[in-house]
This record gives C-alpha cells, sequence and structure tokens, in this order.
C-alpha cells in the first residue's frame, strides 16, 4: 500500500466537504438549539451554536397536547398503512412489467410512463375522491398517492436483472406469480425493497397536502399537518397576536424536531441497503 501525502488538493476537498456538511447540518443543529432554550435566551441572541440555556419544557408543551400525539398516531397510521400498501402495489405492477413475456408491456409501461409528466389535474382529482366517499377518511390520506412511478422504473429494473433460475425453479415446485414474487422475489431483492420503502415511508410521514385538500376534522390531520399550521400562525404574527394563538418560538421548534426525529430514526436500518438499491435500479432504462 503507498502512503500518500496529505498535499493542497486534499485540504481543498476536506474543505469543501466541511462547507457542505456544516451548511446542511447548521440549520437542524440551530432548531435544536430554539427547541431547548428558554423564550429569554432565544430572544437574546437568535444564531447561536451552544445553546445558553436548556430546558425541556417546549417538548413537555407539545407532548402534553392532545393535538400533537393525536396528530402523531395519526401519521404513523398512515405511514404504516401507506408504505405497506404502496410497496406492494409497486412490487406487483414491477414485477408483472419486468417479464419480457408479457403481452403490450411495452405499452402497458408507456402508460405508467405518461403519468410522470401529465396529470388528471386537481380539480377532476378532487371530485373523483369525493364521489367515492374518501374525504375526511384515513385512506384518503394515502390512496391517491400510494404508488410513485420513479420508484416503479428503479424496482422493475432491479427485478429484470434477476436470475431467471429463481423464477423457474418455483414454477417447477408449482409456485404461482404470487407465491414467487412474495416469497422468493422480494426476500432476495432486499436492497430495492428496502430502497422503496424508506422513499414511500419519508413521503406518506412528510405529506401535508393531502390533508389540506381532503380532511376537515381536526381529529384526522396528520403530524406535518399540524406543523404547517403553526407555522402559519408563526408567519401571520399580527393575527396571531390579536386572536391569542401566537405560537413561541422554541414551541415551533420542538415541534420540528418531534415532526423530523421519528423519519431519521428509520434511515440507519435501510442505510446499508439504500445505494446499493438505487444504483443497480438505475442501470436500465
Amino acid at each position: 500500500m503507498v502512503n500518500r501525502k496529505f498535499d493542497a488538493i486534499d485540504a481543498a476537498i476536506y474543505l469543501v466537504l466541511f462547507v457542505f456538511a456544516f451548511s446542511t447540518l447548521y440549520p437542524f443543529w440551530n432548531i435544536f438549539v430554539i427547541s431547548v432554550s428558554t423564550d429569554e435566551e432565544y430572544f437574546k441572541d437568535w444564531y447561536h451554536i451552544i445553546p445558553k440555556s436548556f430546558t425541556v419544557d417546549a417538548y413537555v408543551h407539545n407532548l402534553k397536547e392532545v393535538r400533537v400525539v393525536r396528530a402523531f398516531f395519526v401519521s404513523v397510521a398512515v405511514t404504516m398503512l401507506g408504505t405497506f400498501g404502496a410497496v406492494a402495489v409497486t412490487s406487483m405492477a414491477a414485477y408483472a412489467l419486468s417479464k419480457s413475456y408479457l403481452r403490450l408491456r411495452k405499452v402497458l409501461f408507456l402508460f405508467f410512463v405518461i403519468t410522470m409528466f401529465f396529470s388528471g389535474g386537481l380539480i377532476p382529482t378532487y371530485v373523483l375522491v369525493a364521489k367515492i366517499g374518501l374525504r375526511d377518511r384515513i385512506p384518503v390520506l394515502f390512496l391517491p398517492t400510494l404508488m410513485n412511478m420513479y420508484f416503479l422504473i428503479l424496482t422493475k429494473n432491479y427485478f429484470s436483472d434477476m436470475p431467471g433460475s429463481l423464477e423457474e425453479s418455483a414454477r417447477i415446485d408449482g409456485a404461482n406469480d404470487f407465491v414467487i414474487l412474495f416469497r422468493i422475489i422480494i426476500p432476495s431483492a432486499k436492497p430495492i425493497v428496502y430502497t422503496i420503502t424508506l422513499f414511500y415511508a419519508v413521503q406518506f410521514w412528510n405529506d401535508w397536502f393531502n390533508a389540506l385538500l381532503y380532511i376537515s376534522r381536526q381529529r384526522l390531520y396528520p403530524l406535518s399537518f399540524y406543523l404547517r399550521e403553526i407555522i402559519s400562525a408563526a408567519v401571520t404574527q399580527e393575527v396571531a397576536a390579536v386572536t391569542e394563538l401566537r405560537i413561541p418560538a422554541t414551541i415551533r421548534a420542538s415541534a420540528i424536531i418531534i415532526t423530523v426525529l421519528p423519519i431519521m430514526l428509520v434511515y440507519p436500518f435501510v442505510q446499508k441497503h439504500f445505494v446499493k438499491g438505487i444504483l443497480l435500479g438505475s442501470t436500465k432504462e
């Protein structure tokens, strides 16, 4: 092994990486510092790296709020149901489209791809959702966005690269397509399955737009929508002050941390499969 000296180019690379890392981490760290500061210390100095005071009162306040706890469990339910359903539907569609013997495969795939560039529009979608009775129901928070075409392409390409001997041996033993997919293909394709699971989980956890469109009952608001509400209240400070709904910065910051932290804790468990799934799923058309 050749030992190479640390030169100016290495120093420049490390400096650039440090700047990028700092610019990425500092905003989140700043929010955390605000969340554990008292209101008095926050207004004395808005931007500081080291907390000048430490208190968890803002977290206690949020966790005591019935709306926050209820919104948290709504988000958990939506994320779990939506992710499970999305991964299952995406896997089934990808498995079918990965088979060269499927009739009209290219035509069907074209129909899927068109949805990446064109949609029916917001108003027709709203009318459809209302007509089938999904408004003010939990499924409306994940069913309209149950499949992402980009994730479908990644999964299809990954399945296409898998050896055909797996399916052939299973068919000899009498297995049908569903048995092959759920007992052989998916367990053998953990990198891409974990990758799209993470993508879908982040998508459903962070989504607030469906709640804005289709939910009018406060008890069905997800956590991301509640966070949007308190940030919106902070933007309209004059109105908030008049109506006594003004929300301190520390409470807003702690709500952001509470919202972001659960999905961040999931990432380490799928990180080792993430890069492999993206690379192998992007190698074909």
